[in-house]
């Protein structure tokens, strides 16, 4: 055996690790520096794709049960509810209050896929109105516990707090909720400030519509439920409503049927 032979490489080698070493391997990947573009005619060893992404502007739009219900008992007292999103059944006076069954909270959700970041205004007015002589209606972010269940209070003493609604993501949207803005003017439609709550539903006519909410700019992106909580599937499903339209109707109400049309619409900016 040759001792010095073997001690020198081990020596040798001992040298290279405590000056650095270099290890080429055999069959590693080729080098990616200043590779050209991939192409699919021409096979090459290394090669870059060029990743694109097109985002193209939605509409802006407003989601809205189609209908609003209440159902009053009269009991000589004035009165004041919150509108059922759905027909009301089993209504009678319980003293002097009314209570249904089956109500339930209507939906209000605001669609901005503009990706303009403009905000937007919702508004309405209302036509073919015969609500009773002196009764009042407005939207709120509070309103009745229980839908089709009234309460006693004066016409002209709204029970409700003025409340500004509360608003959360639908499901599958990762929104931006809306702020109320502080500046506000849709001067062709009849308003240029901000609405305070509880807003008084009226206007006659396109160009006489009311400000029900106003979203700042930069904010309201995306699906926008007026509701709090998270929403278990689309529509807001799961959530608690945080809008409510209220009605007040005086004790001397003669018994009828009583309809209007309110005319809804979203608008962007504030």
């Amino acid at each position: 055996m040759n001792v010095r032979s073997d001690r020198s490489r081990i020596l040798g080698f001992v040298c290279i690790l405590a000056l650095g070493c270099s290890l080429a391997v055999v069959g590693s990947p080729a080098s990616t520096a200043n590779a050209s573009n991939c192409s699919t005619t021409t096979g090459a060893a290394s090669c870059t794709i060029t990743a694109n992404l097109t985002v193209s502007a939605g509409t802006l739009s407003l989601i809205s049960s189609p209908s609003l219900y209440w159902g009053m008992v009269v009991t000589g007292y004035d009165q004041w509810a919150s509108g059922s999103g759905s027909a009301l059944t089993g209504c009678g006076a319980l003293g002097s209050l009314t209570h249904c069954s089956s109500g339930t909270a209507p939906l209000l959700e605001v669609l901005d896929a503009t990706g303009s970041a403009s905000g937007w205004s919702i508004s309405e007015y209302l036509s073919a109105s015969s609500l009773p002589s002196g009764s009042v209606l407005t939207f709120n972010g509070a309103g009745s516990s229980t839908y089709g269940w009234s309460q006693v209070s004066p016409i002209s003493t709204n029970p409700f707090a003025g409340t500004t609604p509360a608003n959360s993501c639908d499901f599958g949207s990762t929104c931006t909720t809306a702020t109320p803005a502080s500046t506000c003017s849709h001067v062709a439609l009849g308003y240029s400030t901000c609405p305070t709550s509880p807003v008084t539903l009226g206007g006659s006519g396109p160009t006489a519509q009311v400000n029900l909410y106003s979203a700042a700019s930069a904010t309201g992106l995306g699906a926008v439920c007026f509701a709090t909580g998270t929403a278990t599937a689309t529509s807001c499903a799961s959530t608690t409503a945080a809008a409510f339209y209220n009605l007040g109707v005086k004790g001397s109400t003669a018994t009828g049927t009583y309809t209007a049309t309110i005319n809804m619409a979203v608008n962007s900016g504030p």
